[in-house]
């Protein structure tokens, strides 16, 4: 993920906001979509909190029509110590409805099998781009958890802290598919109520509405997985945050390079010519 300037960021929302348009006839504001889940999926409905600034500010405002609404936590076994702490903190302090799932495999399993992950290209307008992929560690440590506590709550919606400003492939699938849809490989509705704020009015809300954020944004601008390698200065801002974690890193990464010139320097076996 690339640090955008807030011209850049602003683009992009207004791209996306030009296909909610179109998607939906109108925009609407955080709280009626909100509302608009409660009323359709009812106790059915949960909150998909990252420990994140984003998701923590979703959290707040649906807390404010549903205060014992259910909340989800996916624990992928490497998030930012700052990040552990700050959910166990909320959770017990606002006596969240707050349930915490973990992954089948481990990050350092799943780099084992495909590598570190790396940056997702750009996406096509139209989103036929078949070279698009959910990064593997994406896919086990957030996506399948997600799929099987759906399934086995009954979970029908999850309400996110996307926003399209955060990238170009979230304003484009914002463009397609609107503030809500409902996402067909999870069979669950999906509803983002801020996907259309810029950084600097989740800032506002969190200080007018005296929000607690993850302390880990006095050191960085995001949170999620620390070993994260598939944005932009990654090296430079994990170094800056945790150095210990950014050695342990490299040191792994180093391993990782001579496995596979290892494997890729082995020579095939000459055939039996008799």
């Amino acid at each position: 993920m690339k640090i955008k300037t807030e011209a850049q960021e602003l683009a992009q929302i207004r791209l996306a906001e030009r296909g909610v348009i179109k998607k939906q006839g109108k925009v609407h504001s955080a709280g009626e979509l909100i509302r608009m889940a409660l009323d359709a999926h009812d106790d059915r409905v949960c909150v998909s909190w990252s420990g994140g600034r984003c998701s923590t500010t979703v959290l707040h405002i649906v807390r404010k029509y549903s205060p014992n609404v259910r909340v989800m936590f996916t624990d992928t076994g490497v998030e930012y110590p700052e990040t552990v702490k700050f959910v166990r903190e909320q959770a017990k302090e606002l006596e969240l409805n707050l349930t915490i799932t973990k992954p089948e495999r481990t990050f350092w399993e799943i780099v084992e099998k495909y590598g570190f992950p790396k940056p997702r290209k750009p996406m096509s307008p139209d989103g036929r781009d078949s070279s698009i992929r959910t990064p593997k560690c994406c896919y086990w440590l957030k996506e399948r958890p997600m799929q099987h506590f759906a399934k086995e709550s009954g979970t029908e919606a999850f309400i996110t802290g996307m926003r399209a400003g955060e990238a170009r492939i979230r304003a484009l699938s914002t463009w397609r598919s609107g503030q809500f849809y409902f996402h067909k490989r999870f069979k669950v509705w999906k509803y983002n109520p801020i996907i259309l704020w810029p950084t600097r009015d989740v800032i506002a809300y969190t200080q007018e509405h005296g929000v607690p954020v993850n302390p880990l944004y006095q050191k960085l601008d995001r949170s999620g997985c620390w070993p994260c390698t598939a944005f932009i200065s990654w090296q430079k801002q994990l170094a800056q945050t945790n150095f210990k974690l950014y050695k342990f890193l490299m040191e792994r990464m180093g391993e990782q390079r001579l496995l596979d010139h290892y494997f890729r320097s082995q020579i095939a076996p000459c055939s039996d010519r008799g």
